[in-house]
């Protein structure tokens, strides 16, 4: 198991989480599944416009980022 870094942007201000994953793709997935966890926040869906995005580093090394928004 490796340590990543998720950092999440869009939402006051910019958060990073530490998270454990044995493969690049499941850090990935992690991402993928946090976000649309983001998604179902009553703030987000009530806000009208919003912009997220998730950047996953292996030690400094980017693996993924994902996002979504609407405007």
């Amino acid at each position: 198991m490796a340590t990543y870094d998720f950092i999440l942007s869009g939402v006051d201000a910019e958060m990073s989480l530490e998270g454990a994953a044995s493969t690049d793709a499941e850090a990935w997935r992690e991402a993928i599944l946090f976000l649309s966890e983001m998604l179902r926040e009553k703030p987000v869906r009530e806000g009208g416009a919003f912009s997220l995005q998730i950047i996953v580093r292996n030690e400094g090394r980017e693996i993924c980022r994902v996002g979504a928004s609407a405007h």
